[in-house]
């Protein structure tokens, strides 16, 4: 079996050949990276993986993927476009219509974008969703008698890029992935902000941006809240009239947080921006954008940071 990254898992090179077992959907998958160029340059096209068992891949998929495995891009960074995957499905005369190979493909997409979220945190390249450019099925399953195609929908592709994850946080988007943990909401929502910016959708661009302050406002308030012991339904109550982010900001502080932006600055660069697009009517500049994300992404870092291993790139 293989597994398709059309955006590229950015990879370091010592981690090429890396086995990891992960979790997609209900299926135990043996991951392998693809290894470095068989020619030994520094620079060019992957070489396929071994097998699970450490043997070389068989001929038919080695020309079928030829090329299409990944490449170095530098010193450090290599962009991994297809790994290996070893993977037990029951034999069927029909596989293409069986529930397990159905499962294991569908389950492949949401796997997968988890991976592509984690990452991008890390790197800090946003998803670029507005890439019309469509590329087909992500997961090829190798039998007897040909290639498998899973391909229950396209997607648009994705790139990831601004350095290698370290094998922490290699191995940690994984795990995410395969108990389908997606990123804290708040940080999911600045990447769609920074994907809307790029593609120049200014208007989604300061919503989203606001959205990922006030829920990391709000979820900050919230826990303040629930370690003083107050009843749950309470604690939402509150939250619920607080109503707004400039309000939640100032309650923040009260509970001793320290956001990072200053209240004038939510009113003017954030809130009253986003009001003005969501309810206005009005198309934020460009420069009105990019104040509102980086705005939102210092309150972000400061009331939710992730985890050590994959606190994003600044």
């Amino acid at each position: 079996m293989s597994l398709h990254f059309p955006w590229g898992l950015p990879v370091d090179v010592n981690d090429l050949g890396l086995m990891e077992t992960v979790m997609i959907g209900e299926h135990k998958v043996t991951m392998t990276l693809p290894r470095v160029p068989d020619d030994g340059s520094s620079q060019g096209s992957l070489s396929a993986p071994l097998s699970y068992a450490g043997t070389p891949l068989p001929d038919a998929v080695l020309e079928a993927f030829k090329g299409r495995w990944g490449y170095q891009s530098s010193d450090r960074l290599c962009p991994v476009h297809t790994a290996g995957g070893s993977v037990l499905l029951t034999p069927s005369d029909e596989m293409w219509d069986s529930p397990e190979f159905e499962t294991l493909s569908a389950g492949f997409f949401t796997w997968s974008r988890i991976v592509q979220e984690w990452a991008a945190l890390r790197t800090g390249e946003p998803l670029r969703d507005w890439d019309n450019q469509l590329r087909s099925s992500a997961i090829h399953l190798h039998i007897q008698r040909g290639h498998l195609v899973g391909n229950p929908a396209r997607f648009r592709t994705l790139y990831v890029g601004l350095g290698p994850l370290t094998r922490e946080q290699l191995r940690g988007a994984l795990r995410c992935a395969s108990k389908g943990e997606h990123p804290p909401i708040e940080h999911r929502t600045l990447l769609y902000a920074k994907d809307a910016l790029i593609g120049g959708d200014y208007r989604k661009a300061v919503i989203d941006a606001a959205t990922a302050a006030e829920v990391a406002l709000a979820s900050y308030v919230r826990d303040q809240l629930t370690r003083r012991r107050l009843p749950a339904v309470f604690v939402e109550k509150v939250i619920k009239d607080v109503n707004g982010i400039i309000n939640l900001h100032g309650l923040c502080e009260k509970l001793g947080g320290m956001p990072g932006v200053k209240l004038s600055v939510v009113k003017s660069q954030i809130a009253g921006v986003r009001n003005m697009a969501a309810h206005g009517g009005s198309t934020p500049s460009k420069a009105e954008a990019d104040l509102a994300i980086k705005h939102a992404s210092t309150i972000v870092r400061a009331l939710r940071p992730l985890p050590g291993g994959m606190a994003p790139r600044v």
